[in-house]
């Protein structure tokens, strides 16, 4: 099975070359990456400072549109 994953060029770039610094490939990379995960070797998570307060702002529906179109571009 063959899965296609979407890597900014930049990025794919910078470890493209690390990977070729450390004599493999990207997909040998991205196998072991995604091996160690998968078996809990490394994790993947972020930390938040405990005096952060959430808080609810309203805002109008074309603001509310625009951060809309943002976070859908952050998830592609």
């Amino acid at each position: 099975m063959n899965t296609t994953i979407t890597i900014k060029k930049d990025v794919k770039d910078k470890a493209l070359e690390k990977a070729r610094a450390d004599g493999l490939s990207m997909s040998s990379v991205v196998r072991i990456l995604l091996l160690d995960y998968a078996s809990g070797k490394i994790q993947i998570g972020t930390r938040t400072a405990e005096d952060i307060v959430i808080k609810s702002i309203e805002v109008e529906k074309g603001t509310q549109k625009l951060m809309d179109n943002v976070i859908s571009e952050w998830n592609k």
